[in-house]
């Protein structure tokens, strides 16, 4: 599907799901737009970019978001053409922040959105960028969450929902790293393109990206320390068990021979024909026993 709308001069372009037909169109309503641009819209582009093609700038940039009930990050790709009047957005997927975007454009003028398609595409990308900002204070919330668990000795109950969100920030670091590239060539191709007076929203959408990388690199220091934590405490106490486990078989080594000894089908064991013998046997086993527990104990072992 491909719309337009026209704000003060500046036309934005959309293209939601781009066919061979949209693509068709926007070859015939622009005959001197590199065809590589055209041939790059038919499938989405993995890695983001800023191209220039003298008349026209193609950038490629992908925005993550989390999804709603499924705790995942899903990275949403927009494609962008600027020109000297004209922004043309593509996305293949269904992005609600654009199409929200479009219909207050309906109703905004050039102050809002400014004066070339620069201005325009400054408001979206800080549009993305404060969805992102949200989305990671979301995470910041659980980050917290689950800080005040593993402090309060509830390191394994919690210990899934850190290794949950270090893989959420881990998608979101690996969706928003590769782009500082090429906002950075974005901004001498942009203010080549419309000239100096545009150069404070190209920086201004480095800035924005800037916050985002900054908070999601916190976020990972954050989750990495927590989860190093979280590791410690569990070993500690597995430690901890196994060490009681220890101490309790070797205080029942010796009355564990003595009963094994004597539970042997053989003649001539000591005691075996005493009349007390087994009381004999059991004092003999509780005496070692409360013996090793007090040498233990005076070791401090236990």
């Amino acid at each position: 599907m491909i719309r337009e709308r026209k704000i003060d001069g500046i036309s934005w372009i959309s293209i939601v799901h781009p066919g061979k037909k949209d693509i068709d169109t926007l070859r015939n309503q622009f005959p001197d737009i590199h065809p590589l641009i055209l041939e790059d819209l038919r499938t989405p582009t993995i890695r983001p970019l800023s191209e220039n093609y003298e008349r026209e700038i193609y950038m490629v940039m992908h925005f993550p978001t989390i999804i709603s009930g499924k705790n995942k990050v899903h990275a949403r790709e927009i494609d962008f053409i600027l020109r000297k009047r004209i922004l043309v957005t593509v996305q293949y997927d269904s992005i609600p922040e654009l199409e929200e975007i479009w219909n207050e454009s309906e109703h905004e003028t050039t102050e809002q959105y400014g004066k070339t398609p620069a201005h325009l595409l400054y408001y979206l990308h800080k549009r993305f960028f404060s969805r992102a900002l949200t989305d990671l204070d979301q995470i910041q919330a659980e980050i917290d969450k689950a800080e005040e668990e593993v402090f309060a000795g509830r390191e394994k109950e919690i210990f899934t929902d850190i290794t949950l969100l270090r893989r959420d920030v881990l998608d979101y670091s690996r969706t928003m790293k590769p782009q500082r590239m090429a906002l950075e060539s974005l901004l001498e191709q942009g203010t080549e393109l419309y000239g100096e007076l545009a150069r404070p929203f190209f920086s201004g959408t480095l800035s924005e990206y800037i916050r985002v990388a900054n908070l999601i690199e916190n976020h990972k220091e954050a989750l990495d320390a927590l989860y190093d934590t979280a590791s410690s405490q569990l070993a500690t106490k597995t430690n901890e068990i196994m060490r009681v486990f220890t101490i309790l078989a070797f205080i029942s080594f010796i009355p564990t021979v003595v009963a094994n000894i004597y539970g042997m089908n053989v003649v001539n064991i000591p005691f075996s024909d005493h009349p007390i013998a087994f009381w004999i046997v059991i004092g003999f086993m509780i005496i070692t026993t409360v013996a090793i527990y007090l040498v233990l104990k005076w070791r401090k072992l236990v």
